[in-house]
């Protein structure tokens, strides 16, 4: 009776962290760039019982030899889907959008962290240092990073226009475009499973959750020219299927009812068993 009292309270927590990473992926339908996120769940423990073969002491037994009996489920892994979302125009040059793998690097001078986001709704921001040029920043007012990791700086006389590999061009009236140098900094994360949610819609590489030794440097490569796409005046949407999420919040909703059924009574039988003894 305890056995089955912690196999089915495990699996409460279990069904309860499934309902909360549903719940946190249908939130996020309409949420530029957002990623959801895969709930799989792992055995705790088995233990394989020989019941046959021991003389005359299980006599008549019809179960199979080497029967395994479990002690629950846990939360297994919480991975990352990083497939493609819908693009949805905007019409907004400064609104971009990867095809394909990569992530936009988003700068904090302020305390030198660099996340990272699929979310392109970029707009321009006044240089208070040098007027007349602009930064392009995020709705958190962080910097978006160029090739070289420094935060792209526009300058008001030119018009931009950014290529599908991500290059500047500036044009003056009629002149030809030029560009300075500068082309948005994508980076692929070598394993994505490790990015951690650091609240609106930005990743980061915390050094605790990397093996020993090891630092942001050593999962961050930067892409070159053409290796992903940018589209200009567009944005991804989130990659959720809204049919699949409720299908799973219905489906472990009902594990959770079934589980919490399951303690009601492993309880009640511990509650007869007590009574009996006394």
């Amino acid at each position: 009776m305890n056995t089955s009292l912690y196999i089915s309270s495990g699996a409460l927590q279990a069904f309860q962290q499934k309902l909360d990473t549903a719940a946190n992926n249908v939130a996020n339908v309409d949420t530029t760039g957002y990623k959801r996120r895969d709930h799989s769940f792992s055995e705790i423990l088995a233990n394989q019982i020989n019941n046959q073969g021991r003389g005359d002491q299980e006599n008549g037994r019809l179960t199979p030899n080497g029967l395994r009996v479990g002690y629950g489920t846990r939360t297994g892994l919480t991975q990352l889907d990083d497939s493609q979302g819908q693009a949805r125009e905007t019409g907004n040059p400064f609104d971009l959008m990867i095809q394909g793998k990569g992530f936009f690097q988003i700068g904090y001078p302020s305390s030198g962290e660099t996340r990272y986001t699929r979310d392109g709704n970029f707009h321009l921001s006044p240089n208070p240092n040098q007027p007349g040029s602009y930064y392009l920043t995020n709705a958190n007012g962080g910097y978006l990073l160029d090739q070289n990791s420094q935060p792209i700086v526009l300058d008001s006389e030119y018009d931009v226009t950014i290529n599908s590999s991500g290059q500047i061009l500036l044009k003056n009236g009629e002149e030809p475009q030029f560009t300075n140098g500068q082309r948005v900094g994508l980076v692929d994360i070598q394993n994505p499973h490790l990015l951690q949610n650091s609240g609106n819609n930005e990743f980061s590489l915390a050094a605790a959750a990397l093996p020993n030794g090891q630092n942001a440097a050593n999962y961050v490569r930067m892409m070159t020219p053409g290796e992903a796409q940018v589209s200009s005046g567009y944005l991804e949407g989130a990659n959720v299927d809204l049919t699949k999420e409720m299908t799973d919040l219905m489906t472990a909703q009902r594990s959770f009812q079934m589980n919490s059924r399951a303690v009601s009574y492993a309880d009640q039988m511990t509650g007869i068993a007590t009574n009996i003894l006394r």
